[in-house]
């Protein structure tokens, strides 16, 4: 069982784009050109979801490896990201 998306061929997301954003705002939307997933279109939430999880599996992966920056440096490098997206 996988996340439930809804599929558009290429041809319906190019002439429905308006439908295709509405329709992502509920589900991932997976985009299909001559029978083959070439692209999917994701929510904002959807996509902070997946930085958050991917910034959190790489700082597991740092603690692990005994890898981690330190406060100091943690703490400059998530007012940089901070500041990057006001």
């Amino acid at each position: 069982m996988g996340i439930e998306t809804v599929t558009f061929e290429a041809s319906e997301a190019k002439n429905s784009f308006g439908k295709l954003i509405d329709a992502a705002q509920r589900h991932p939307v997976a985009i299909n050109r001559r029978g083959r997933r070439v692209a999917f279109v994701i929510s904002p939430a959807d996509m902070e979801t997946i930085e958050d999880f991917y910034l959190g599996m790489r700082a597991m992966d740092a603690m692990k490896r005994g890898k981690s920056l330190g406060v100091k440096a943690s703490e400059a490098f998530l007012r940089k990201i901070l500041n990057a997206k006001n």
